[in-house]
């Protein structure tokens, strides 16, 4: 038997019996295993996420499902937070790496009169970050 990795946190699913049903979760993180993230059919940089033409997919990929085409695979990616954390490093190079809200908060202490479009840049620039939170 292949060894088996939930998609969410890589942990090792080979003590769970086979076959994975919809109500199995994964022992370390409690993610559903019987979901589209978890499939072999399952293409994210598709338009239709799912390439078994049979199938008709659920909205949320990471919600356990009945679909009976499902066939498990290692889908757990390690580089993901690199991923994150490298484009969240390029966005702060893109908007000028310093935190806009700070730099706000100091202008208002000093007397000067605050404008609108930066209170929209801020609020921006919050939700940018968001975003990226882990």
């Amino acid at each position: 038997m292949a060894t088996l990795e939930c998609w969410s946190c890589g942990a090792s699913l080979d003590d769970l019996p086979r076959p994975i049903t919809r109500h199995m979760n994964c022992p370390e993180c409690f993610e559903d295993l019987h979901c589209c993230r978890m499939c072999r059919h399952y293409a994210p940089d598709a338009s239709i996420t799912c390439t078994d033409e049979r199938t008709d997919p659920p909205v949320n990929k990471e919600n356990a499902n009945f679909c009976d085409y499902f066939r498990p695979t290692n889908a757990y990616r390690t580089g993901s937070q690199e991923r994150r954390d490298g484009a969240k490093a390029k966005l702060d190079a893109l908007f000028g790496g310093d935190d806009p809200v700070g730099e706000d908060a100091a202008s208002a202490d000093s007397g000067d009169v605050a404008d609108p479009a930066d209170d929209k840049q801020a609020e921006a620039r919050r939700r940018l970050d968001d975003l990226f939170a882990p």
